[in-house]
Formats: structure tokens, sequence, C-alpha cells
């Protein structure tokens, strides 16, 4: 898709320069103008007598005056508002002080006949035949709103709200619903079924709602750059226990992916990858670093309960202001604060439990084809029929046989007939028992219990906050299970009238056990591939008993001879011995002074401090196989030939301690004045100052007694030399003691302003410099600044547009801008690893990376064009962007002159772009009696190219299995694969060879290999529906991926096949010349054939024949709640109570007509790696206001 070309440019600049020349048309005579519109009256009489007026913007469409209000001389208010609205069949309704609501005239209600504009009464008794409806109207924030006009029978009856936000209508008894309408407000309707007093939520529209970017609050009127919202009264109609939760599906733009959060696509090859996190106006760091230094950034810590609204900002006007590290986007959390009133108390208990996997989904291969390829091994196998016996030997030697193999053993070694081989092998090929031996006893639901109980009051000078959650969760493996407790508490006080000081405190402790991930017992899968279908792993009483041994003779004797230790193992005693215990403490806590200088100016003072700790206690039980293994890797014979072991005979215990500490300190000037009434002007200019530090320490011990926690000395350097122990297998130990830290500091100036014309023409625009001990020492890099502009247009504002009566809203946008991202483990200066030299007990240093003082931050240039528009009253809302993102100076590998020390490095040498489209849209569909139905669609595009690199691959072998390789022309997200041609009549895999002829020769070119296609969506998107049918709500949200790949997952075609399991599909493998023209599957390759040309591997795991689509539309969340009715909770003595039942994942529909969920699937380098199926989840929940 081609977002820009000349045609449409020009097609876009007719469009603007007639629009404007309507626009002067319509101003150019000012001299002459004898009538003007009715909304210019009244902002004339608001400039003159300091009034306010509430209407909606529809009834005043088309609508003109002779009038003109120059100063008070031209009369009173009310004599004035008869002049202009009686013509046009309008009245005005006093509603407070200077405050007056604008409603047609022949609307009038059966209580009140006021045309006149005095105050507001109603009658206290309904007459006969009708009957009485009182409620109260507040906006979202519970902000009670006067001048609400409420309707009946298409405005026969009607009332307005006073200014408590209260009212009163009389109704024939057979209405229905009653419907409310306010300016700036989506249009609201109230079921009249019940009787009692009700209260009434009134939504804000989209451009009357305020954009929080973590600098300032601005209104969404005037905002000039890209933004998505979702706020806390979409979140609340599902229970969601993760920020990814809650950002998929709810934000075009975002893609959430296999764990990936990704904003407007990736702009980066080797920096920081994910977007920043700001909450409550201060980014937030959740980091650590890896043993050998890896920096992993994780997503913050929050509650999702505590989240009033996410604001994605995504074009370069919206996310500049945070400099160099908004080139990601930035995702903006604004946490829930208290309404004034009563003390607001609610309470919520969940529980949610997931299935066990189905292991059938991985698609094992069954018993019968296990044994045909073992059947095959064994007749095929030119030994067996010249020398059987020293065959089946052999093979015995290599370890115990399974029991197939070992039938057809038997008769090698003349034991038995193949008859009777072979009725056993029937016998077994009935029997798949593994699989559900696994599910049955290792493996079992993951539960999960969330509770959440917030408090909240709010005076006229204070507001405070305290929320706490706890959840406990059930992994899916039998010892697992983590703990968390979170608690955020808020204060907000006007200290005098001029200051005003918030203060606020986060804290997540974390608690959690369970099998070590290194040892693969956490996945479940592992266990798959030990032993094979028709194998059972428990004894005659039913309990997990050892598996088969895969020990050699030869080292079994070995073993006997010398009393080494059993490396049998028992898949239930592993999962106890190697447990893995963390615990962290996540803290936040900031504080922030407003100095009110001025009406329009005042100053900001803020700090906030971050420390996250993770202490991780590994204990490896001696009696682990793992342990097992070590000390006789360490074995050794003394003088008298006894056996001993190098390695102290105990437990080891492995600690690593996380830290991360930061802090930022911003101070700021905020200007906010309007001039005129017509110019408004935004500004504010700052300073920040941020520090964040991360170190890893680690230590790892032996002999360790858990009761005493004492542990035995060791020689580091026998350790790490290492020795050839009794069972033949040298090996090592080294960097028993590891410490790594990483520091990034900044500094940053910054400015933002923003300038509005009489409500309709906004512009603006920013700038930041920013210096940080990530950037080079060169000058030429120092002090470059990032920026943007932008401005907008409300083109439905303008007179030209009042005609167009089914337009409520239209709003043009554009802007461009330079944001940033930088590289947090790379620097100017040479980077290095230090430690000791185990040899030469003197220290060394392995470089990682050499010094580059031109090293600066990678650069993303952005334009966007949007709309905003609302249409058939507001009925239909939506936006609309268009975006190109040029991506500059990224870090990318160089090849380099050799006799600098270095073949290649990390140099600002790569370039991408992504281009993309983004449509949202919001409807009601359908508003009858006591049903409603709400539906939005979310979608985007992106299409991600890469423009420059300096580095290209030597071989094939180098992009056919990898992800992310960065080559000029092509995503970078792409999958290159050989280009299949089929089977050759010797069972070899063919493909397309660099002379355009199909071959199975090896060949190396990098050439010989093709694009396949992006393994990250290009398309995605959301469709969700709510239905509201009295007390019931029904949440209904599919999310969708498209235009992407992922490689199908094929077996191996060589191995020990005899010993372990295997994909299905090798029973269909070649076998005789002529099978190539019925199967596609090569030939199997055995450990006899000695025929070394694994390429043909390659070939065959990686050629486009396995490349699939990875598109699905997948029903992540159904939601059915129930709110108990009024006259229940008076009893129960609640302010509001809610039961909701939900399931996450209940079924997918998938384009790949594999029966794979590509979720699940593998990408580049994971031909063969299918993840566990993702199960669907129940939860049940309970909601409770007090």
């Amino acid at each position: 898709m081609r977002i820009c070309t000349r045609q449409s440019l020009r097609g876009l600049l007719y469009l603007c320069v007639l629009l404007l020349s309507c626009t002067f048309a319509g101003a150019q005579t000012p001299a002459a103008k004898t009538e003007q519109t009715i909304k210019e009256a009244l902002d004339q009489i608001s400039k003159v007598y300091g009034t306010t007026f509430m209407y909606d913007a529809q009834l005043l469409k088309g609508k003109t005056t002779k009038v003109f209000v120059k100063s008070s001389a031209n009369g009173t208010v009310e004599e004035l508002l008869k002049n202009i609205l009686y013509p046009s069949k309008l009245v005005f309704l006093y509603t407070d002080r200077n405050h007056y609501v604008i409603v047609p005239s022949e609307r009038r209600n059966n209580d009140v006949n006021n045309p006149t504009g005095h105050q507001v009464s109603v009658q206290t008794q309904a007459p006969a035949g009708m009957k009485k409806i009182s409620g109260t109207v507040t906006d979202e924030n519970q902000n009670r709103l006067p001048g609400v006009y409420i309707q009946a029978d298409g405005g026969k009856y009607y009332a307005v709200s006073n200014p408590l936000g209260q009212f009163v209508i009389s109704v024939p008894e057979t209405t229905k619903e009653l419907t409310l309408t306010f300016t700036g407000m989506e249009r609201a309707t109230l079921f009249t079924s019940n009787g009692d007093a009700q209260n009434v939520v009134m939504k804000s529209k989209v451009l009357n709602e305020v954009v929080v970017t973590g600098y300032q609050t601005i209104s969404r009127e005037r905002a000039t750059g890209s933004f998505s919202t979702v706020k806390a009264s979409e979140l609340d109609k599902r229970r969601i226990s993760s920020l990814s939760q809650v950002l998929e599906g709810n934000l075009p733009g975002v893609l959430t992916y296999k764990g990936n959060i990704v904003v407007r696509g990736t702009s980066t090859f080797n920096a920081n990858q994910k977007p920043l996190y700001v909450i409550d106006g201060f980014p937030v760091e959740n980091s650590y670093l890896t043993k050998y230094g890896g920096l992993v950034d994780d997503m913050p810590d929050i509650n999702p309960e505590d989240i009033e609204s996410i604001t994605v900002l995504k074009d370069a006007a919206a996310a500049s202001i945070y400099g160099a590290r908004a080139a990601n986007g930035v995702i903006v959390i604004t946490t829930k604060k208290a309404k004034v009133g009563k003390t607001q108390v609610t309470f919520s208990a969940d529980y949610a439990v997931t299935p066990k996997w189905n292991l059938d989904y991985l698609q094992k291969a069954k018993s019968s084809e296990i044994i045909d390829v073992i059947s095959q091994y064994y007749d095929n196998d030119p030994v067996f029929k010249t020398d059987p016996l020293k065959e089946a030997t052999r093979l015995r030697e290599n370890g115990p046989p399974n029991p197939a193999l070992d039938l057809l053993l038997q008769v090698a070694e003349g034991k038995i007939t193949r008859a009777q081989a072979d009725e056993g092998l029937n016998k077994l090929r009935g029997m798949n028992v593994y699989n559900q031996q696994i599910m049955d006893k290792l493996i079992r639901p993951t539960s999960n219990q969330q509770f959440n109980l917030s408090v909240g009051k709010a005076s006229a000078n204070n507001t405070f906050n305290f929320s706490s959650t706890f959840r406990n969760d059930q992994g899916r493996d039998l010892t697992s299970n983590s703990k968390y407790l979170g608690i955020n508490i808020r204060n907000s006080t006007d200290i005098s009238k001029w200051l005003k000081a918030d203060v606020g405190v986060y804290l997540n402790y974390s608690d959690s056990k369970g099998p070590d991930g290194n040892m693969d017992y956490s996945t479940g899968s592992s266990y798959l591939n030990q032993q094979l279908p028709f194998e059972s792993i428990l004894d005659e009483n039913g309990n997990v008993t050892f598996m088969r041994s895969t020990l050699r003779a030869v080292n079994k004797a070995t073993y006997d001879k010398y009393g080494l230790f059993s490396v049998e193992r028992n898949p239930a005693q592993e999962v106890r011995y190697n447990q893995l215990y963390s615990k962290g403490l996540q803290t936040r806590a900031n504080v922030k002074l407003n100095a009110k200088l001025t009406k329009w100016l005042n100053y900001d003072v803020m700090f906030q401090y971050e420390r996250n700790n993770d202490k991780s206690e590994q204990m490896l039980d001696r009696d682990s196989r793992y342990m097992r293994n070590l000390f006789n890797s360490f074995s050794a014979l003394d003088a008298k030939g006894n056996t001993i072991y190098k390695l102290p005979v105990g437990n080891a215990f492995n600690s690593t301690f996380y830290n991360q500490r930061s802090f930022t300190f911003r101070q700021q000037l905020n200007f906010n004045h309007t001039f005129n009434r017509k110019h408004d002007v935004v500004a504010l200019v700052g300073s920040e100052t941020r520090e964040s530090k991360v170190n890893n320490d680690y230590y790892s011990v032996y002999g360790y007694d858990p009761l005493t926690m004492q542990y035995m000395p060791v020689n580091a350097s026998d350790l790490a030399l290492g020795m050839t122990g009794l069972n033949s297998i040298r090996t090592s130990l080294s960097d028993l003691t590891k410490y790594s830290e990483l520091i990034n500091r900044y500094v940053s100036f910054y400015g933002n302003a923003a300038y509005t014309y009489n409500d309709k023409y906004m512009v603006s625009g920013s700038m930041r410099y920013d210096l940080s001990n990530l950037f080079g020492t060169n000058p030429k890099y120092q002090y470059r600044p990032l920026w943007s502009a932008g401005a907008s247009w409300i083109v439905s504002k303008e007179d030209f547009m009042s005609d167009i009566k089914w337009l409520d809203m239209l709003k043009l946008r554009a802007s461009y801008g330079v944001n940033g991202n930088v590289a947090k483990t790379a620097g100017p200066f040479m980077v290095a690893s230090y430690g000791i030299n185990i040899l030469t007990a003197n220290q060394k240093g392995d470089i990682y990376t050499p010094p580059n003082p031109n090293l600066r931050w990678e650069k993303t240039a952005t334009t966007n064009i949007g709309a905003d528009f609302a249409v058939l009253n507001d009925r239909l809302t939506g936006s609309l962007d268009f975006y190109v993102r040029n991506s500059t100076d990224l870090l990318a590998n160089k090849t380099i002159d050799p006799a600098l020390g270095f073949t290649n490095a990390y140099v600002n040498n790569g370039a991408m772009r992504n281009k993309g489209v983004e449509l949202s849209l919001s409807g009601r569909v359908l508003t009858t009696g006591d049903f409603t139905w709400n539906v939005t669609v979310n979608n985007a595009y992106n299409k991600n190219t890469v423009t420059r690199v300096d580095y290209k691959p030597a071989m094939a072998s180098e992009l056919a299995p990898s992800a992310s390789y960065p080559v000029m022309g092509n995503s970078y997200y792409s999958l290159y694969s050989y280009t299949w041609v089929g089977l050759s009549n010797k069972g070899e895999p063919m493909i397309i060879g660099l002379d355009g002829k199909p071959t199975d020769k090896y060949i190396t070119d990098p050439n010989v290999v093709k694009n396949s296609g992006s393994y990250m969506p290009v398309y995605n998107g959301s469709l969700i529906n709510n239905f509201s049918y009295k007390q019931f709500q029904l949440s209904v949200m599919f999310v969708y991926n498209a235009g992407h790949v992922v490689r199908y997952d094929v077996p191996y075609l060589n191995g020990s096949f005899p010993f372990y399991s295997f994909r299905e599909g090798l029973g269909s493998a070649w076998k005789k010349p002529g099978d190539e023209l019925v199967t596609d599957v090569p030939r199997l390759v055995f450990d006899y054939d000695n025929t070394g040309n694994s390429y043909r591997n390659d070939y065959w795991l990686y050629s486009n024949r396995n490349i699939m689509s990875a598109s699905y539309i997948k029903a992540r969340n159904i939601t059915l709640s129930y709110n108990l009715p009024k006259s229940m909770l008076k009893r129960m003595k609640v302010a509001g109570a809610r039961i909701r039942f939900q399931v996450d994942n209940l079924f997918y529909i998938g384009f790949n007509n594999q029966g794979i969920d590509p979720e699940t699937g593998g990408m580049a380098g994971s031909a063969t790696g299918r993840s566990l199926p993702i199960m669907p989840t129940y939860n049940f929940g309970v909601n409770l206001s007090l």
C-alpha cells in the first residue's frame, strides 16, 4: 500500500486551498456584514456580560441573527436573548447566576410552562396518569452538570437540571425512556422502568476529552498531535490482570503480539525497542541486568484497577517533549482520584482458572508412526543383514533400547521370531499413554485469585486515595506458586490558595517459587521428548517412577566400577529438586509542588525516586540429576584408588541480586492565558535531570546446607580449568561470582507552546535538548535538538459548514517532528568486562565494543496527517491517521578495517521507514427501550522497510534461520527461505539455485534465499461489542492480526530416531524412487548412513514450503455482568454491586489450514518450536461499592 503519491498530495492541496478560499470569501468584507451566526452573538454576550451558555451545537447550526452586541448599552441579557433567539424559535432557561440553557421554543415541560426565561421549578406531585422521574446528572469524574436538557416523547415533555445537577420530570406512565443532551457530552438515555431516583453519567464527546501527556493536560480539541486514549469506564467492563491486556485491542496503532508491545512499528535495530511508560507524570523504569550484563526492560508494575486512563502518544507533536526516549512511542498512565463527596469504598474479588494443556496440540508422532520409523531403521540397516548380532550389541551399548526397538533387537539376537516381534509391536501401536500420564501426574490447571480494595475521599482542598491488590497465582507445575501485594497511596492538598502539594507512594511485593526455568521443567515440553508415547512413567502402583535410562553401556560399567552417582531421572522428583525462589520489592515515591504565581502562570517542581530490588535464590538439591552429573564430572581417584569428588558433595546454591535505582527531578513553568476571548496560548518550559543505575550481583556456592546456611570451599582455579572425570566427560565451572553495573544519566531542557485562534485554528511546537553519558564526546553531535511542529483546524466550526446537518464535528490536523532513541548498553567509550584469568591469576578484560566518540542518539522523523470526526448527532465518531516514520542514525553492525583491532562494530549507520494507516470508529448501533448496542472498531496498518545498512550477510545460513535481520529493501521482520522445488529421485530436498535451476547441492551464497514475508503483523485491530439490557451487560472483544507469516514446524530429518520422540509426518518420508511424486518429506537419514550433508536439514526446515499464513481472529474476551437492582442494594446496604463471568481466548479462527494457533507458531530460528497451546481462561468476579 502506498501512503502518499503525487496525485494524492495534489488532491489534498486542492482541497485545502478550496476550503481556505471559502473561509476567506466569507470574511473579506467585514464592514458590510449585516448579520452573524447566533453562536457568534452568544459569544459577544459572554464577552460583554460574563455569562455562560449551554446548548446542543446542532441546535444552532444554520441559524443567524441581525443583533450585534458591542457593549452593555445594547440592553439587558434577557432582552438581547429574546431578540436573538425568538425569531429562530429558540428560548432560554435561567439555571444559575449568569448561566443559561438554550432550548427549542416548541418544547414545553408539563410541569413548567416557562418560555420567558425565569427560574425553573417543578411540581412535587405528578398529575393523574403521569409518573415522576427524578435523578442527578454527572460527568465521568462525578462532577454535577447543571443545565442538562432532559426530554421525553420527542420534546413534548422536558426539564433542565438545576445547578446541583438534579432534575424532576413528569411524563406519561407509558414512557419508557428519557433522552439527555448537554453541550460537549454524548447523548444519554435513561430508562424509566425503575421509579427510584436515578443517577446518570454522561460521557464527554471526542473533542471535549482531555489528553494527558505527562507534562501537561490539554483539551483534545486543541491538540495537534496523534493520540489514542482508553478510559476506566471501558476497562471496568472486564477483568484485566496485566497492563498488556489493557493495551491490546483498545488503542489503534499499538500492537500487542507474543509479549511485545510495539507502537507504529519498530524503529531501531539494536537500541531499546520498547515504548516509554509514564505514570502520573513521571517516566518509570523497570529494568534489570542479566548475569553477563544484558539489559532487560519490563513493563512497569501497576494495578490495572488503579488506572483512570491510558493515553498513547504516537506522533512527534505528541511525544517529542520526551526527546531521546520517545521514538518508540510514549504510554501515559493516569491513576484514579477520589471525587468530592462521601468516602468512596470499592472492593472486588476474582477467581480465574485455566485448564491443563492439551498436549495433543503439539502433534507429536503417535506410537504407530514411531514404530514404522523404527522398523524402517531396522529393515534398512545393512549391518543387520550381514552381522545382526554385532549391530544389536552396538545399539544396546548406546543405551537401553525402547520397547519397540528391543523387540527387533531380540530378533537380531535370535531370541524371538519376527512374527513374535510384530505381534508385540502391534500391541505397542495401540498404546499412547505418555502424554496423558504427563498431564495427569506432572501438570495441573492454573488458577488465580485476586482481591482489590480502594478507598477514596475528597473535599474542597484535599484528595486522598488508597488502593491495594493481592494476587495468588498457582502455576502449571506442581510446585509453582506466586504471590503479589501492591499498595498505592496518593494525597493531594491545597496548602494555600496559591500552593498545592501532591504526594504518592507505590509498593509492590512479590514472592514466587517454582522449578528452575533453566532445567526446562516449567514448560512441560521437555518431558515430551524424553520418552516415546508407548512408554509408561508409572509403576504398578500408579506412581511416577524413573524413566528409561539413556546411559551407554560403557558409561554404566564405569559408574558401577567406581561407585559413581546414578544419573537416572524421575520427572516428579526433578521438579522438586530444582527450585527457584524469588522475592522482589518495587518502590516508587514522588512529590510535586504547584505554585500559582498568577491566574495564567504557575510553577511545578517535582521529584520521583524508584527502587526495584529482586533476589533470586536457586536451590539445586544434591539428589537432582543435574548435581549427580556434576559430581561425576569432577570425580577422580586418590592415591589408594578410592573415588573422590573435587566438587563438594551437597546442595548447590546460586544467588542473584538485582537492584535498580533511579530518580527524576523536574521543574517547569506553565503558561495558560486567553487574550480577547479568541487568542488562547498554552506554553511550558522546563528542565529535567534523570539517573538510572542498574546492577546485578551473582554468586554460587557448593556443599551448601540450608539448615546451617554453611557451604564448603572450592578451588575456583581448578573448577574453571576443568577436568576429565571418571565418566570421561570434561567439565569446567567458572564465574562463581559476577558483578555487572550500568549507569545512565540525562540532563534535559525543553519547551512546548500551542496557540489557538477562535477555538478553530491551532498551531503547536516543541523542542528538547538531551545530554547524556550515552552520547559521544564529539561536539558535532552534542546539543542537537529534538523538536516538533503541528497544526489543526476544526472545520466544522466554520460558517460555511453550518448547512451540513449530519456533520457534528470535523477536525483536520498535521504534524512533523523528530524524536530520539538510545541504546542503554552502548557508550562513547570502550566497553569491557573485567575478571580474573584463572591460569595467570591476573586481571583480564573482554572488550565488548570499541570506543566511539561519534556515538549519537537514533532519530525518528515522523510525518502525521489525521482527522477526527463525529456524525449523525454523535452516533458515529472516529479518527483517521496517515503517518510516515523515517528512522536514521540507527545503531547497526558495520564492517571496519581490521587494522583498527576489530572486524566490525556497531555504529550509527542504519535507517528504516515505517508507513501506516490507523482508523478508529465508535458508534451507537441500536438504542431501543431497555436495550443498547455500541460498537468500537480499531484498525491499523504498518509497513516496515530497511532503507540503509552497510553490512551484508556472508552466507545464506545467516539469513535462513534468523529473525530480525536488516536487509535493505525488506522488512526488518522478514523471514528468509530457500525456494522449494521438491525431492530428487534419491529423496533429497531440492531448491532453486543461483542459476534458477533446481539443485540439491550445497549453496552458501546469501542470494539463494528469498524474502518470505514479515513475521510481525502488518494489519492488526479489534472489534468490541457492548450490549446492555436492563441490569445485564455483555462485552465481546475480538482481536485480529494479519498479513504476516510463520514457519510450519516440521520434524528434523536426521537424528537418533529409535531413541527419541519426534513430530508427526516422518511416516510419509521418501523410501524409494517414485515416492518423490507423492510426498514432499525427504529421505530419512539414520546414524548408519554417514551422509554428512547436514545442509539438507536447512533446505527442508527453512524452505518456503513451510511458510504459512499467521493471520487469525481470536475471541480475546467475552464478559457477562449483572448489576444488582437498587431494591436489593438497599437491603444489602451497599451503593452498588456487580457479578461478572468472563472467558478469555475461548476460540480463534486461523487461516493456515494446519490447525495451528499462530500465536504459538515458531518464527525464524524456531522452525520446530511450536509452543504449548493457549488455553481458555474462565473468571468469576464480584464488585462492591460501599
